[in-house]
C-alpha cells in the first residue's frame, strides 16, 4: 500500500533535505510553514511513496535533518513562573507523519 510521507522540517535542513531526495528521485512537494510554540519557520515536505521505498525517504530525512539546541526569551515563556523554566530547548530535526493511502496517480 502506498504512502504519504508529511514531514515538518526546520528552515535550516529544508534545502539539503530537498536536494537529496530528488536526486534519489522522490517527487517532493514543499510547502513553508510556521508554527509551535517557537513560531518558527519550517517547511512542510510532502513525498509520496510505494512500500518498497519508504525506508529509503525515511533514511534521507534522518541524513539530512538535525536537532539544535535553541535559546528561548524568558518572556516568551510567559508569567513569572519563567524564572524557573530552561531558558533552551532542542529544536529542528523533522516530524514524520506516515499516512496511508488508495493510491497514487501521477498524471
Amino acid at each position: 500500500m502506498p504512502k504519504l510521507l508529511i514531514a515538518v522540517v526546520h528552515e535550516q535542513d529544508v534545502g539539503r533535505l530537498v536536494d537529496a531526495l530528488r536526486s534519489a528521485d522522490f517527487r517532493v512537494t514543499e510547502v513553508p510553514s510556521r508554527g509551535g510554540f517557537l513560531k518558527a519557520r519550517n517547511s512542510m515536505i510532502y513525498i509520496g511513496v510505494d512500500d518498497e521505498h519508504v525506508d529509503r525517504a525515511m533514511t534521507l530525512i534522518d541524513e539530512n535533518c538535525q536537532s539544535r539546541t535553541v535559546s528561548v526569551p524568558a518572556e516568551a515563556l510567559g508569567g513569572l513562573e519563567a524564572v524557573a523554566m530552561p531558558t533552551e530547548v532542542m529544536h529542528g530535526g523533522a516530524t514524520v507523519f506516515v499516512v496511508a493511502l488508495e493510491e497514487i496517480r501521477r498524471i
